[in-house]
């Protein structure tokens, strides 16, 4: 999580800066830092009845002089989390850990964006979306005694890959006073091919297990999922990049 607020706060910064310029010329580029919800649908949903929840970045770079972008996004998002604590003699010195077991998604996407160029407070667009999502459950040691608290071991207990497409809608609205700088409203739908992912155990009623990983089973199912957005948006214009005139 640290990393991936790291990462939002870079694309906020780097966009912000970018869209410094309010002048009419050509937008040439997307920047997008957001949170995300996913949403598990059909048989995903009957084993999985978790919302994720996360965020993600989105470059997105026009294609000549069309309304059309290309660009890549990437996004993650935790489902759901065990965790065990232990306390740990060495030395006569008591040493306190934390185990903890995600169940987490990460998605890649290639995606192309129809936009119109308007100077309307409010502008919609489609993408179409094709790539990968990988599910898999991640256990991490902590050493809570450590100042950095950096994990002292970390292992995937299982992964899985699936074949990943759809299309998403969104809005774009200028409410910053900075025509560079946009609220970003978005909806993707994605459907995906099967996929072997853990989830929590059936009748799970608050038991506590030694193990954080005996929590889940494994399951298999398509991997259809809905992902709400709320983000920022930054546009790269074409004055941006021009070289100053020679006089």
């Amino acid at each position: 999580m640290k990393r991936l607020l790291f990462t939002l706060f870079t694309l906020f910064l780097t966009g912000s800066l970018l869209a410094q310029n309010d002048s009419d010329d050509r937008t040439v580029a997307y920047l997008n830092g957001n949170l995300q919800v996913g949403v598990p649908l059909q048989e995903f949903r009957d084993n999985q009845e978790n919302w994720s929840i996360g965020g993600g970045g989105l470059l997105a770079i026009r294609i000549g002089e069309t309304p059309i972008y290309g660009g890549l996004e990437l996004s993650g998002m935790v489902f759901d989390s065990e965790t065990n604590y232990y306390d740990v003699n060495i030395s006569g010195f008591v040493k306190e850990y934390e185990v903890k077991t995600n169940n987490s998604i990460f998605l890649g996407h290639l995606l192309l964006r129809a936009i119109p160029e308007t100077d309307f407070p409010i502008r919609p667009y489609i993408d179409g979306m094709i790539g990968f999502k990988n599910l898999y459950t991640r256990t991490r040691l902590k050493d809570l005694d450590d100042i950095d608290e950096d994990d002292q071991e970390s292992r995937i207990e299982e992964g899985d890959w699936a074949f990943s497409y759809g299309f998403a809608a969104g809005l774009q609205l200028s409410i910053f006073g900075n025509d560079g700088i946009t609220l970003d409203l978005r909806c993707a739908y994605l459907p995906g091919n099967n996929a072997n992912y853990l989830v929590r155990r059936d009748n799970d009623t608050g038991s506590v297990y030694d193990d954080p990983l005996d929590a889940f089973e494994k399951r298999s199912s398509p991997t259809y999922l809905l992902v709400p957005q709320i983000g920022l948006s930054f546009q790269l214009r074409s004055s941006d990049l021009e070289e100053p005139e020679e006089f």
